[in-house]
C-alpha cells in the first residue's frame, strides 16, 4: 500500500488519499441521523439536478459504489441538518494532505437580543453648592447631595437651579444668600458652554446678609449648573429678563466664568458621612482637600477629644486630593467629626468642616 501524499487518484485502489477519504466519509455518514423524509427529498433533488451533476457523480462512481453512496449521503443529509458538526468540540476533523473536510454551516436561528432601553430610575442625586457661613478666613463653597425626582425631558440645569434656590442645607454651617422668593424664570443654553439664567425680580434685593457676597454666590450658582451639565463653564445672568450689571453691590461685567476650584472651594471638605447620619460603630470618614503638602488634620469629639491625627490627601495644593480616615469601635451615642487645614503661619485651625453623627 502506498502512503504517498498527493492528489486524489480514484483509478488506484491502493491510493492512500482515496482510502482515507472513504473512511472519513463513511464515519461521517454513520454519525448522521437524517429526518424521516430526508431520503425522499434527497432523491427528488438528485433527479432534478441529475443533468448538472453527471460529471461530479462520475468522479465518485469511479472510486467505487460504496464511496459514491457515502459521499452523496453525507453531502445531501448535511445540507438538511440544523446543527453544524465539527468533531463535537468545535475543531475540524483531521484530514489528509490535499483533502479538506469543512463543517456544514449552521442554519439555526438564535433568539434576538433585546434592544429595549434600560428603565431609568425615578430619582437621581443633585449636587447643590452652598456658601460657608464662617469667613475662615474667607467665605468659600461647600456642597451637599439631595435626591430628587428625575426631571421631565432631562431638564437637569433647570432642576439643579430650582434645587439650589429651594433646598436648605442639612449642615447648619452652610447657607445660600439668594433672597427668599427668588425663583427661576427660564434656563437656556447659548452655544455649547454658556448657561443663560433668568431669575425673578426678588433675586435683585440687597440685604444685610448678602451685601458684598455677590461674587461667591454667582460661583455657587454656576458650579451647581456645571456639576449638573459639565460642558457649561460660563453664566449669563438676567433678573426679570434684564442683564445683570451689579449683584448686591458687587459689579458684574459680562458673562461670569467658572473659577478654579482652588479659588472658590473651601480647602477641606468632609464628604462622608453626611451631617446627621446614623452609622455603625466602625466607619470611614473622608472628603476632599486643597491643602499645603496634602496634610489634613482631623479629630473625633464627644464632649472632649477622643481621637485625633493627620492624614495625607492624594494631592497637595493647588491640586485637589481625596483623603479618608478609618474609625473603629465607637460606643453608641452622638459624636462630632472635624477636619481642617493647619495654618503654616501660627498653627491655628483654618478652613474647618465638621459633621455631627450618631453611632448605634
Amino acid at each position: 500500500m502506498s502512503d504517498r501524499p498527493g492528489p486524489f487518484d480514484p483509478h488506484r485502489p491502493d491510493d492512500e488519499t482515496a482510502r482515507r477519504l472513504r473512511e472519513l466519509l463513511a464515519q461521517e455518514a454513520r454519525a448522521i441521523t437524517p429526518d424521516a423524509d430526508a431520503l425522499m427529498v434527497i432523491r427528488q433533488r438528485i433527479r432534478a439536478a441529475r443533468g448538472g451533476r453527471r460529471t461530479w457523480m462520475r468522479a465518485f462512481q469511479i472510486g467505487g459504489a460504496g464511496l459514491a453512496t457515502a459521499a452523496i449521503a453525507v453531502i445531501a443529509v448535511v445540507a438538511f441538518q440544523h446543527t453544524p458538526r465539527s468533531n463535537h468540540r468545535g475543531t475540524p476533523a483531521a484530514s489528509s494532505p490535499g483533502v479538506v473536510i469543512s463543517p456544514a454551516p449552521s442554519t439555526s436561528i438564535s433568539a434576538p437580543v433585546s434592544s429595549a432601553p434600560q428603565t431609568q430610575s425615578a430619582t437621581y442625586p443633585v449636587w447643590i453648592y452652598y456658601v460657608g457661613k464662617l469667613a475662615d478666613p474667607q467665605r468659600l463653597l461647600f456642597r451637599e447631595s439631595v435626591v430628587r425626582p428625575r426631571p421631565v425631558s432631562n431638564a437637569f440645569i433647570t432642576d439643579a437651579v430650582n434645587a439650589m434656590l429651594t433646598t436648605t442645607a442639612a449642615d447648619p454651617d452652610y447657607t445660600s444668600y439668594w433672597p427668599t422668593g427668588t425663583a427661576l424664570v427660564a434656563a437656556n443654553i447659548s452655544g455649547t458652554n454658556v448657561a443663560v439664567i433668568n431669575l425673578s425680580a426678588a433675586a435683585a434685593a440687597t440685604t444685610p446678609a448678602n451685601s458684598g457676597k455677590g461674587d461667591i454666590s454667582l460661583q455657587q450658582l454656576l458650579y451647581t449648573i456645571h456639576t449638573a451639565a459639565p460642558k457649561i463653564d460660563t453664566l449669563t445672568l438676567q433678573i426679570a429678563g434684564q442683564p445683570v450689571t451689579s449683584l448686591w453691590g458687587t459689579p458684574v461685567a459680562g458673562p461670569i466664568a467658572l473659577k478654579a476650584a482652588s479659588e472658590v472651594f473651601s480647602h477641606v471638605w468632609i464628604n462622608q458621612p453626611a451631617y446627621g447620619a446614623t452609622l455603625p460603630s466602625s466607619f470611614t470618614f473622608g472628603g476632599e482637600a486643597t491643602v499645603f503638602e496634602a496634610n489634613v488634620s482631623w479629630e473625633l469629639l464627644q464632649g472632649g477629644r477622643l481621637q485625633s491625627g493627620a492624614v495625607t490627601a492624594s494631592a497637595g495644593a493647588p491640586e485637589r486630593g481625596n483623603w479618608s480616615v478609618q474609625i473603629n469601635g465607637l460606643a453608641p451615642g452622638k459624636y462630632t467629626l472635624r477636619a481642617w487645614e493647619t495654618s503654616m503661619k501660627d498653627g491655628s485651625k483654618t478652613y474647618l468642616d465638621d459633621k455631627v453623627i450618631t453611632v448605634g
